[in-house]
């Protein structure tokens, strides 16, 4: 049903428009010298070979009657898949002007004694429903390898910490947490840059823990089937730690306190959210589910949920906000980059 439709917009797009509003599925392209007609449909039981014969010469004297020009006729049959059967096979021996569009991939199949090209739409037509498989693809929500190795390693970092330390309130301990990896202000200006990293696969408890989890799995796999796993991985990084930064200037400016403890994937979960926002905005990618603007909303509902609760490090998930829209911002000026050169 998919790949029906969307032949009949590729015609339309192309100029095609319906012969007459009865006969929904056959289109006509009007040039100065010459008619096309098109027809649509899809294989079913009982559809043979002398139908579409008895549908060609009807179109074709209504159409020569009216604009009085040569007439060009295509049928064009979506099948289930590119496995055809007899009623297929009698169809290529009888007709010379078939083409068959598989359903599950989009292809177009031309056998050897049908027309090879008319009014110049196989490539267009082609190439136009291969970028629609494409498109519907990503618009799909797929498991993706590196965004599910970082939801794997926060998992493993946080089962290891209870086991290594014998008991599950370890996670809440910030002596145990600093020894695995957490940060503070003190620990960061003393030399453990390496926090601003580490911190971001640790979590306190694990409500924190699988709060992030579920967003990240989500956001984090539509995002790393947009750009690719290794741009991905970057922009998940450098915005968490972004975030990490803006918290640790944060804190020493306004609360004075040094040693405040702090770690979790919020940040870098917040960069993923603004980069694909951005993403999503630029190349007009949005899908019923995701749109810049539920995005938004996204952003909006956790800000104001973390600045009504305790202990929610805002400032980190603004500055990975800020870090992951300027990540995509840059990604998008680079990609566009590459088509021009």
């Amino acid at each position: 049903m998919w790949m029906f439709h969307q032949l009949i917009a590729l015609l339309c797009q192309y100029g095609y428009r319906l012969l007459v509003e009865e006969k929904n599925g056959v289109f006509i392209r009007e040039t100065d010298r010459q008619i096309y007609i098109i027809t649509v449909s899809r294989a079913g039981v009982g559809v043979q070979a002398d139908t579409y014969e008895r549908i060609q010469k009807q179109v074709e004297f209504l159409a020569v009657t009216r604009y009085r020009k040569s007439v060009s006729t295509l049928h064009l049959l979506v099948t289930e898949n590119g496995i055809f059967d007899d009623q297929v096979k009698n169809m290529v021996n009888t007709l010379t002007n078939m083409w068959f569009v598989a359903g599950d991939t989009g292809r177009i199949y031309i056998f050897e004694n049908q027309l090879q090209d008319f009014d110049g739409l196989y490539e267009y037509l082609s190439d136009g429903l291969r970028d629609a498989k494409e498109a519907e693809k990503k618009a799909l929500f797929t498991i993706t390898p590196v965004n599910m190795v970082i939801v794997g390693l926060n998992i493993l970092v946080f089962l290891g910490i209870i086991i290594f330390n014998k008991g599950y309130f370890a996670v809440y301990d910030t002596d145990i947490m600093l020894q695995m990896g957490a940060m503070s202000y003190d620990t960061v200006m003393s030399g453990g840059w390496y926090r601003l990293i580490t911190s971001l696969f640790l979590h306190f408890g694990l409500s924190h823990l699988v709060n992030n989890m579920v967003l990240l799995t989500y956001v984090g796999c539509e995002l790393e089937n947009r750009v690719g796993s290794v741009k991905y991985l970057i922009i998940y990084l450098l915005s968490g730690a972004a975030g990490n930064v803006v918290s640790l200037v944060f804190t020493h400016i306004f609360t004075e306190n040094i040693y405040v403890v702090s770690a979790g994937a919020s940040g870098a979960i917040f960069g993923v959210i603004g980069a694909l926002f951005v993403v999503v905005l630029k190349n007009h990618t949005k899908t019923e589910t995701l749109t810049p603007q539920r995005l938004l909303l996204l952003v909006i509902i956790t800000i104001y949920c973390g600045l009504t609760s305790e202990g929610v490090d805002n400032a980190a998930h603004i500055g990975g906000l800020f870090g992951g829209i300027i990540g995509g911002f840059l990604l998008s000026k680079i990609s566009q980059y590459g088509k021009l050169e």
